[in-house]
């Protein structure tokens, strides 16, 4: 005989044993001390077997019989404590194997007829995400009302249900407590708590000859990953931030179920573990950032059973006015790329287009790859020809190639912007280089060759600069006038990367006040609306339909 053979043998005597003494015991005192049906018997009762250590768990219900109906038929049974059912369950605390935990079930009826009461009953199902029961979830039931207090502390049965037969009534009486290894935890709450005043799961109440049922949902526990980055996908690390959920567990006020502050890494990365099921929002701390989006978009849905990642985009703060955060999505809760959103109020008009960013250098004073011999940067941080004995060197081609431009991930080049002084006899023109190995440097102009040059000072023809990570610029200058020069002062890229949060704008440095917003996108209805912006950040969702 096996050692696992023989210790699962040794308990089920245990158990034997017990249930041959409840069976002897009076009808009355078959319950739990403390807990209901109220009796003689401790929740858990150790057991030494020589040196085996064994526990005892003692389950005690009583058992509404449809024989003579029940407390859910027409017409009601209004005794329904037909019979009780004792279930014992049997562990060995020290065994040194592999242990199956054993239970033995048996019924005891009473010996006269069944008595109507003035009880009622209450049955507590939990179910998942998804509204499906959960069999032998833990449930812990406690009315603090009655003297001595009644402690339940059972599991649900196949059909995720603890029926609770014949109990004592009460006004929001019952604390309902529901929760699973590896689950989430649901439960009652008090009413008038000055945490939570209208709870939307109040203690449940039992009236007379009458069945209350409260469900409690509950689902297997996630993981959540979050990344704190700039628009380029570098991490930013140290950031202090709150995460809240939308669930709530009580309304005027609303009081949400979940809310934690914590902060990422020195790598821009923080682990929550063991969060439920939710949709989650997130608020940057940090006072020298605020958030420019996220992606996925927000609130991020977190499903159970998961592990899911998010970046959250951070930008500079540089004043202390306010900020507003636009999400365009469409009825699928997806984003919409290359929406135009225009905020305007008063004087102030703006217009930002999602899934786009810009990237500006004015600057570039021990901020460059490359030059030519005869090109220097001005007290300005400007690029302009080099003054020599006799004037400006003429007829020749000077050059300036940038530093890398790191977008950090896949992005499309989608408009170029730039500006200089340009005098008459002086030229500035461009040219482009992109790849994905921050090594091979082709910079060519509009017809894809290194003969030709971008010279106009607002480029959007740019299909050749698509699928690219890394980015270098070429500028040009020539005069043909030894006493003129062309400044070149500054250059504006507008792309759309991976690294943007999808379907978001940010405007930035706003007033107080209302402004008017109208989103456009082709193919959906112009959204119109007025925004009271009262706080340093405000978020909003616009929900575009298609026309």
């Amino acid at each position: 005989m096996t050692t696992s053979l023989r210790l699962t043998l040794q308990a089920l005597n245990i158990l034997e044993s017990e249930l041959e003494i409840i069976r002897n015991m009076k009808y009355e005192d078959i319950g739990i001390k403390d807990g209901y049906p109220r009796g003689k018997l401790e929740r858990k009762k150790y057991i030494s077997l020589g040196n085996l250590n064994f526990v005892v768990s003692y389950y005690i219900r009583n058992i509404d019989d449809p024989f003579d109906g029940t407390v859910t038929s027409t017409p009601q049974d209004l005794a329904p404590a037909d019979y009780k059912l004792v279930e014992l369950e049997i562990e060995c605390l020290n065994c040194g194997v592999k242990f199956k935990p054993q239970k033995l079930t048996t019924l005891v009826a009473p010996k006269n007829l069944e008595v109507t009461t003035n009880n009622g009953s209450l049955f507590i199902k939990a179910i998942n995400s998804k509204g499906e029961p959960i069999p032998q979830a833990k449930v812990i039931v406690l009315n603090k009302q009655i003297n001595p207090p009644i402690l339940i502390e059972d599991y649900t049965n196949n059909d995720g249900i603890l029926p609770l037969i014949d109990i004592p009534t009460g006004t929001n009486a019952y604390e309902i407590t529901i929760n699973k290894d590896g689950y989430s935890t649901e439960k009652t709450y008090t009413p008038g708590d000055p945490e939570n005043p209208n709870p939307l799961n109040p203690h449940a109440t039992v009236k007379e000859q009458t069945l209350t049922v409260v469900t409690l949902a509950i689902d297997k526990l996630s993981n959540l990953r979050i990344n704190t980055k700039d628009k380029f996908c570098r991490p930013i690390g140290n950031i202090n931030l709150r995460v809240s959920g939308t669930k709530l567990i009580g309304k005027n006020p609303d009081v949400i179920k979940f809310s934690t502050t914590t902060s990422t890494n020195i790598d821009g990365t923080k682990f929550l573990q063991n969060i439920e099921w939710d949709e989650y929002n997130f608020s940057i701390l940090s006072n020298g950032y605020i958030l420019r989006g996220s992606n996925p978009i927000w609130p991020l849905v977190v499903l159970p059973s998961t592990t899911k990642d998010v970046d959250l985009i951070l930008i500079p703060k540089e004043t202390t006015s306010s900020n507003l955060l636009i999400e365009v999505i469409d009825s699928n809760r997806l984003p919409i790329k290359f929406a135009s959103v225009t905020l305007s109020s008063g004087n102030y008009s703006s217009t930002l287009i999602t899934n786009t960013e810009e990237y500006y250098e004015n600057n570039w004073l021990e901020n460059y790859s490359q030059k030519s011999e005869n090109i220097e940067i001005d007290s300005n941080g400007y690029i302009k020809l080099k003054y020599l004995t006799d004037g400006y060197p003429t007829n020749t081609q000077e050059w300036l190639i940038s530093n890398t431009i790191d977008f950090g991930s896949r992005t499309d080049l989608l408009k170029i912007n730039w500006d200089g002084d340009e005098a008459s006899q002086t030229d500035i023109k461009l040219q482009i280089a992109v790849n994905n190995d921050n090594s091979t440097w082709n910079f060519i102009g509009p017809d894809g060759t290194s003969n030709s040059y971008f010279e106009e000072k607002e480029i959007s023809s740019l299909s050749l600069f698509t699928n690219f990570r890394y980015l270098r610029y070429k500028v040009y200058l020539q005069t043909f006038d030894p006493q003129q020069t062309p400044i070149f002062k500054y250059i504006n890229f507008q792309f759309s990367s991976d690294c943007l949060p999808p379907g978001q704008v940010l405007f930035k440095n706003l007033n107080i006040a209302t402004y008017q917003l109208k989103v456009e996108k082709e193919g959906y209805q112009t959204f119109l609306s007025n925004i009271d912006l009262l706080e340093s950040f405000k978020q909003i969702i616009v929900n575009l339909s298609p026309q």
